[in-house]
C-alpha cells in the first residue's frame, strides 16, 4: 500500500477554530477561496456559515454570545434554546 502527501484546505471558524458542520464533516477543497465559499455558502445569507463584513468566517455555532452576535448582525435570527435551539432561521434580507 503507498500512500500520497496531498495539501488541501478547510474552512476553520475565527472565533473557535472548529473545522465542522453541525454533522461532523469537514469539506476538504484545493484553494482557501474554494473551502470558505463553501463553507459561508458563497454569499448566500441563508445558508452555512457566516462571513461577517470584518472578513472573519464565523462557524454554524450558535450556543454562545460571540456566534450569536455575529450570526444576527448578518440577519440570522438565533431561535431561543428549545427543541430546535440548534437551527438558525434567516430573515429575508
Amino acid at each position: 500500500m503507498s500512500t500520497h502527501r496531498i495539501v488541501c484546505y478547510v474552512a476553520a471558524c475565527d472565533l473557535c477554530g472548529n473545522t465542522t458542520d453541525l454533522d461532523g464533516y469537514a469539506a476538504h477543497f484545493d484553494t482557501p477561496t474554494d473551502a470558505t465559499g463553501n463553507a459561508h455558502g458563497w454569499g448566500d445569507v441563508t445558508s452555512g456559515w457566516t462571513l461577517a463584513p470584518d472578513g472573519r468566517l464565523v462557524c454554524d455555532t450558535v450556543d454562545d454570545h460571540a456566534h450569536e452576535s455575529v450570526h444576527e448582525a448578518a440577519g440570522k435570527r438565533i431561535p431561543e434554546p428549545g427543541p430546535d435551539a440548534m437551527c438558525v432561521i434567516f430573515t429575508a434580507a
